[in-house]
């Protein structure tokens, strides 16, 4: 893959999404008929970001048809879309020019004065809102594409002019070597999307190459806590700055303080303290995600008190730590944590909440569970009670048979009080048979399992409304 370095979106073709039902897709959708083109897509399924992008004026259609398409089309097609996909054999049997979204947002993305790409792991989300918003706040006009909805927005974009461009970088299908960015984030580096890589050291590879992409000025701002970048970034030959825990970071935070869904802490710049900084945000991974957004933000020339202050109004993702539901002694999270790592530190957040933890997981992907299911063995312990579902196979197959059971084991190896199986269809029932009445119930993964939250909240609101208590 070579970096796109220069526009290759042709105005007088339509463009033509396929998956534009997906919150990647969907939101350049929305970035490219903002700038003026025509747009239309498909996507197999009806869902939210469909209905969105129709109340905007884009056509959808439900399915895959040949007639769907105009031979005038530019396809745009995400990694999600198969290689017998009907509307990709109809494309590629006339002659269509076809991208990848990637090659689509990197474009746009070279025509920005000032173009911020983030990318890792863990994270990558939550750090490109919190820049998202900040830069928004303080009067930018930002365009900025986030893959998921931001709670103060609510949407997944951002729709401003061409002074900054800001967009997540994806690393799960290779694909971040496409970019070439002003402004890289790195949060993070972990063996994740294994399907598309090697091994560790293959995925490394690929990150030194979007590193060596960058443009002028060609800063990496980057998590000195993850030992994989500290590794990786400083062999790059680009400008760099560090953020973390640690005193020893260009930024760091000391004296941290987690109080429920809030969190603050001192910020220090070269070993000097800057200020206090304040978040409406739980968790120490938060306050790792601020640090690389006020580090960037700084090195873009913004006043860190105009920075603290939009950061302080700021108030998450969706499906990032969310409260659906928060009444007397009971608390209900939808949380779209899915590796180890991620599951952990969601966990670690809401023991803060002085609550007994109850979560419901829902493992994310058939090859994402046969790679790392032992690892989850360890990411529960601080939950009182763990309830796992069957696996969200996102459209995989699974020729090797890899079930929840993996995960359950590893679990019972560590001598976890409390885990249990439920069939997804079945864990509304399960809980509400149980009368919560206090403690945090959390809902973790990338699948569906947000509908099971949704469906749970519905039964407690209605149970109270038919049910109130005693005045």
């Amino acid at each position: 893959m070579t970096p796109v370095r220069e526009t290759i979106l042709d105005p007088s073709r339509r463009i033509y999404l396929i998956g534009i039902g997906g919150v990647g897709m969907s939101a350049l959708a929305r970035v490219l008929r903002h700038r003026g083109y025509e747009v239309a897509g498909s996507d197999l399924s009806e869902n939210h970001w469909v209905r969105e992008l129709r109340s905007h004026g884009i056509t959808v259609h439900v399915g895959q048809k040949e007639n769907f398409l105009e031979p005038r089309d530019l396809i745009i097609y995400s990694s999600a879309i198969s290689k017998d996909h009907a509307e990709m054999i109809w494309a590629r049997e006339r002659g269509l020019p076809v991208l990848h979204r990637a090659e689509a947002l990197a474009g746009l993305m070279h025509q920005a004065e000032t173009s911020i790409g983030v990318t890792g792991t863990h994270g990558k989300t939550t750090t490109t809102s919190m820049i998202s918003f900040v830069l928004s706040e303080t009067g930018r006009h930002p365009t900025c594409l986030v893959g998921g909805e931001i709670v103060n927005v609510g949407s997944n974009t951002l729709l401003g002019g061409n002074e900054y461009f800001v967009s997540e970088v994806d690393e799960s299908d290779r694909s971040q070597q496409y970019y070439a960015p002003n402004y890289a984030v790195l949060t993070n580096l972990e063996e994740d999307h294994m399907d598309h890589y090697a091994d560790l050291e293959d995925l490394k590879h690929c990150m030194a190459r979007f590193l060596s992409n960058l443009t002028n000025p060609g800063l990496v701002v980057y998590s000195a806590e993850d030992p994989v970048l500290r590794e990786l970034v400083p062999a790059s030959a680009q400008p760099r700055l560090s953020f973390g825990l640690s005193p020893e970071a260009d930024v760091s935070a000391q004296n941290i303080q987690l109080e429920g869904f809030h969190s603050e802490f001192d910020l220090f710049q070269n070993g000097f303290f800057a200020s206090r900084v304040l978040l409406s945000v739980p968790g120490v991974h938060n306050v790792l995600n601020s640090l690389g957004a006020i580090t960037v933000l700084l090195e873009m020339g913004l006043d860190l008190d105009e920075i603290l202050e939009a950061l302080f109004r700021f108030r998450g993702a969706r499906r990032r730590l969310e409260v659906k539901l928060e009444l007397d002694q009971m608390v209900v999270i939808d949380d779209y944590a899915h590796h180890p790592a991620e599951v952990a530190a969601s966990i670690r957040a809401l023991t803060r909440l002085g609550k007994q933890v109850t979560v419901v997981f829902q493992p994310h992907r058939f090859s994402r569970t046969r790679y790392l299911g032992l690892r989850f063995g360890d990411a529960f312990r601080e939950a009182d009670e763990l309830i796992l579902t069957e696996i969200y196979g996102a459209g995989e197959k699974n020729p090797d048979n890899v079930t929840s059971e993996l995960i359950y084991e590893a679990v019972r190896k560590t001598k976890h009080p409390s885990v249990k199986m439920v069939p997804r269809d079945r864990v509304a029932d399960y809980l509400f048979s149980r009368d919560f009445k206090e403690g945090v119930i959390a809902f973790l993964g990338a699948g569906d399992i947000n509908e099971v939250a949704d469906e749970f909240t519905r039964r407690i609101k209605n149970s109270r409304i038919q049910n109130p208590a005693p005045i």
